[in-house]
């Protein structure tokens, strides 16, 4: 199911405003923003450029324009804590990250994401992050960077703020235009890492949300970060700190090595119990050791780059992308 909305709406959503805050900052009536985001009267110039500067954003967003949202299979960890207000304003990040991302991309592409639905009981999510494994061609142990893995394959990643609405990642795969992976800029290296995982195992299983979805989606990324025939003999009589040191080489959290410990059935479940009760009272559950480094996306900003080093000056690249020259430089060069 798809839905279109004015690149207009998208802007003002995503600037967190209402068309009632909109009309008294810029000084257009609430009535006439209402009718031109439904299509349902043209503006003129002057309020055209009334709307643009106070939104920040270039001439050409805010001409009427629709792009379809982007519906399909749109994924969050922790999907029912999602509050309303921030479920709208992702929603016009991605539109309006999809409409951009499009546009600076120099050539067109594919992603390579097999489709793997569970079709019956006996289908396991462990049996598709292995299948994918191995039809990417990957070698056996960690995975050194699942973001550039990611985008190996056609997927843009965007480091994004997305911390007002308690998620670490937010990934949007339609049917007919690049996919998108925003990437919560407060998210530490590993957590972030199996957010990755987890929006990968949605894209590959998943056509709508469900009722398990999160729960099957966690195991993909879990035998996808750790597969069981290689992790589960180092994770047998797990304490804190072998967990500590396993993190280096996995690049997942101690938290998410003692559950996987449990799972492939390294360690007993008042082992489990014990060790979280440990993570706890020391504070680590918290504030982990040995951090690991977070993962930068690079697929846009080289798309950029590339434009730039083409004779094409930034702002003509902004203008294009339908953004501000600073907002270009702040969101798509120094957040990556």
């Amino acid at each position: 199911m798809t839905d279109e909305i004015s690149l207009l709406e998208a802007a003002r959503v995503s600037r967190g405003l209402t068309q009632a805050q909109l009309a008294e900052v810029s000084g257009v009536a609430q009535a006439v923003i209402s009718k031109f985001e439904g299509g349902h009267l043209p503006l003129d110039d002057a309020r055209v450029q009334v709307l643009a500067r106070e939104l920040k954003v270039p001439l050409a967003l805010v001409d009427g324009s629709t792009a379809t949202a982007p519906h399909t299979r749109q994924f969050h960890r922790k999907q029912a804590s999602l509050p309303a207000k921030a479920a709208n304003r992702l929603r016009a990040d991605m539109v309006l990250a999809h409409v951009r991302v499009s546009r600076l991309l120099t050539s067109p592409f594919v992603a390579d994401i097999p489709r793997l639905p569970l079709g019956s009981p006996l289908d396991q999510p462990a049996d598709r992050a292995r299948a994918v494994r191995k039809l990417w061609g990957l070698p056996p142990g960690p995975i050194d960077n699942i973001v550039a893995l990611l985008e190996q394959h056609g997927v843009p990643c965007l480091s994004w703020d997305v911390s007002s609405a308690r998620v670490d990642a937010i990934a949007s795969w339609p049917d007919e235009a690049p996919p998108v992976v925003l990437l919560g800029s407060h998210a530490p290296g590993d957590r972030l890492r199996f957010t990755v995982a987890h929006e990968l195992g949605h894209a590959v299983m998943h056509e709508l949300p469900c009722a398990d979805c999160e729960r099957e989606a966690d195991e993909f990324a879990s035998e996808f970060l750790m597969p069981r025939a290689e992790i589960k003999d180092s994770l047998r009589a797990a304490t804190l700190p072998k967990l500590a040191e396993l993190k280096r080489v996995w690049g997942t959290s101690i938290a998410a090595l003692a559950r996987r410990a449990k799972d492939v059935g390294a360690i007993t479940d008042s082992a489990y119990r014990a060790l979280n009760i440990e993570l706890s009272a020391s504070g680590l559950r918290k504030n982990e050791p040995a951090p690991i480094p977070r993962e930068r996306p690079t697929m846009i900003r080289q798309a950029i780059e590339k434009r730039i080093d083409a004779g094409h000056p930034l702002s003509e690249v902004a203008d294009l992308a339908l953004i501000e020259t600073d907002e270009l430089k702040t969101q798509y060069l120094e957040a990556a």
